[in-house]
């Protein structure tokens, strides 16, 4: 049984395919979520079905139970489920139980975050995010509304420098600069994108050059960037920093980092202090026999690998191994590939193991490895497309 239709178990149900396994995925949701491109389905780059698959098109070999998981027993090997549609409880039992769950935004107790900040880990997330832009020019447009309200209304603050923070950061002032500036004339120019980090830096995770750079990139595209910025509480139309200043704003987006799901909690296993649970070098979870975890719910080894996309997709396939192959597998090793990020007009950073570069022809790179990387033929051809249509005819504005 699988817990979770993230990256990491999307690598693990995807490599089983061809295993003698009866297998259960149990999730909330019916489709696996590229999530690497949610930030650009958010400004209308790619519209955000084309990032989603159904898991019963092309998971044929898999039960596909829509409902969310309460609790483990683990002397019983049942899981307690409720249904996402119906909202009925039920046991179900299991012979090998892998956690890939993922992760919360962390809010790391700043007051308000959760209530008046939106988070984007999500479709939903990302379709309230864009809607809430677009209201917010609709808002300003008003006729008889102050200068200092209107530029209130159209302040868009990004808290957290990490890639999340700079790609959604970067992906609004595309929009701003592009097809809002044709529809809204006299408002796209009051519009400003600020984005907060609270480290001394943007993208800790990347070399320093590039940090660097991304920083001057958004000094010339307009986007202010303020570091060292520590958010002590978040209110309706205002943020307070630890350091006393204040900052109004029409809408704050929360790109934190990641906070364990209830569900992590509840199951009373030994996690580490960020809250994932622990798990040894074969992604077993000590002292649960047939219990496995993978994905941003593990730490695996010392320090723990980063919750990333390609740390998770590594360790399905690894574990798609060990399961199918029911031999003893050498321990999971994690392979650097790099990273990538867009920064906006038409560039990109590129953080690999020998080489780092930035720039457009960073940008081409990183269309093309997102491209290669998406879920299905199918949805290559409609990411390919919505960019073609985005650059002919410019993003669909429509707010529904």
């Amino acid at each position: 049984m699988v817990l979770g239709s993230g990256f990491g178990g999307y690598s693990l149900i995807r490599h089983l395919r061809r295993a003698a396994l009866e297998i259960t995925l149990v999730s909330p949701r019916n489709y696996f979520l590229f999530t690497p491109l949610l930030p650009s389905a958010v400004s209308g780059s790619v519209e955000f079905r084309s990032i989603l698959e159904p898991v019963r098109r092309r998971q044929r070999h898999v039960r596909l139970l829509e409902a969310a998981a309460l609790g483990v027993d683990f002397e019983r090997r049942s899981v307690r489920c409720r249904s996402a549609v119906g909202a009925e409880e039920f046991d179900l039992a299991y012979d090998t139980l892998v956690v890939a769950i993922g992760a919360a935004v962390a809010d790391y107790g700043v007051s308000g975050a959760a209530r008046f900040a939106l988070p984007l880990a999500s479709v939903e997330d990302g379709r309230a995010l864009r809607r809430a832009v677009l209201e917010r020019f609709a808002g300003a447009d008003l006729p008889g509304l102050p200068l200092a309200e209107v530029e209130r209304r159209l302040r868009f603050v990004v808290v957290g420098g990490g890639p999340t923070g700079v790609e959604v950061a970067a992906e609004i002032q595309d929009l701003l600069r592009g097809e809002l500036a044709r529809s809204f004339p006299a408002l796209a120019p009051v519009a400003r994108v600020l984005l907060v980090e609270a480290g001394e830096r943007l993208l800790s995770g990347f070399g320093e050059a590039l940090s660097d750079y991304t920083r001057r990139v958004f000094q010339r595209s307009g986007i202010e960037v303020r570091t060292g910025s520590a958010v002590s509480r978040v209110e309706a139309a205002e943020i307070f920093f630890a350091d006393g200043r204040t900052l109004r704003y029409g809408l704050a987006i929360w790109a934190g980092g990641n906070a364990p799901l209830p569900l992590v909690e509840n199951l009373g296993l030994e996690t580490k202090p960020d809250g994932r649970i622990v798990v040894d070098r074969y992604l077993r979870v000590p002292a649960r026999a047939g219990v496995y975890a993978l994905g941003d719910c593990a730490a695996c080894g010392e320090p723990p690998l980063p919750a990333t996309a390609q740390v998770a997709q590594q360790q399905g396939r690894y574990l798609a191994d060990v399961l199918g192959s029911k031999r003893e597998m050498r321990p999971f090793g994690y392979r650097r590939m790099g990273m990538l990020a867009y920064i906006g007009a038409g560039r990109a950073l590129a953080d690999l193991p020998h080489v780092q570069w930035s720039g457009r022809s960073a940008w081409l790179f990183w269309r093309s490895v997102y491209l290669t990387r998406l879920v299905s033929p199918a949805n290559k051809v409609k990411v390919l497309f919505d960019w073609v249509k985005a650059r002919l005819f410019g993003r669909d504005l429509s707010r529904f």
